[in-house]
């Protein structure tokens, strides 16, 4: 079953951008989003999972890999780098994991954005088309194997969630996460070794 599979896409379009294994369950709300798509692979999911989120792709050089055995639950999943989800990981609902800063941290950076936003959108365009990707920190994701990711989580860039860890409800991840911990809080410290 799909929901709305590749939005602006037929569905019989979809194998020129994702790989999708067996056995999957996609509900209504599993939506992948090509903002500026080109002939490449930029989603690619393993077997046995049950997906509810959206995987956007807010430019060409992004790339997601979902494993085998996992539940992401109604999220988003926003890359123009690279987000990778191992085997066995619960994602709960409301979590954001984005890999990249989406702005520049600095203003004459980002002054123009919302006016390039505002043109495209009045020109039927795509509002991350005209964006300054240059000034746009971005870095890879990395979540491993056995991971449970609490509801209403953000996952910023740059970070490893080590193998078997949990990240406790509505925590930020601004940095790497050792195997095997539960983290916590804004910004998300550790908890305790399980």
């Amino acid at each position: 079953m799909f929901g709305k599979l590749l939005e602006h896409f037929k569905k019989e379009d979809w194998k020129k951008f994702c790989e999708i294994g067996a056995n999957n369950f996609f509900s209504e709300t599993f939506c992948v989003r090509l903002d500026n798509p080109n002939k490449k692979e930029y989603l690619k999911i393993g077997s046995e999972n049950v997906i509810y989120g959206k995987f956007i792709f807010e430019h060409t050089s992004g790339h997601i890999t979902v494993g085998n055995r996992c539940h992401i639950g109604a999220c988003n999943i926003i890359s123009v780098n690279s987000i990778d989800i191992g085997n066995d990981v619960i994602i709960a609902w409301d979590v954001t994991i984005y890999d990249h800063n989406s702005h520049s941290i600095y203003w004459d950076d980002r002054k123009n954005d919302v006016s390039n936003e505002l043109k495209a959108l009045k020109n039927g365009k795509n509002i991350t088309e005209s964006k300054t990707w240059g000034v746009v920190k971005s870095a890879p994701i990395i979540i491993k194997d056995k991971v449970w990711i609490g509801f209403g989580s953000s996952i910023m860039k740059g970070v490893t969630i080590g193998e078997g860890s949990v990240i406790a409800a509505n925590s930020v991840v601004i940095k790497d996460v050792p195997p095997h911990s539960v983290v916590g809080g804004n910004p998300a410290v550790v908890i305790k070794k399980i």
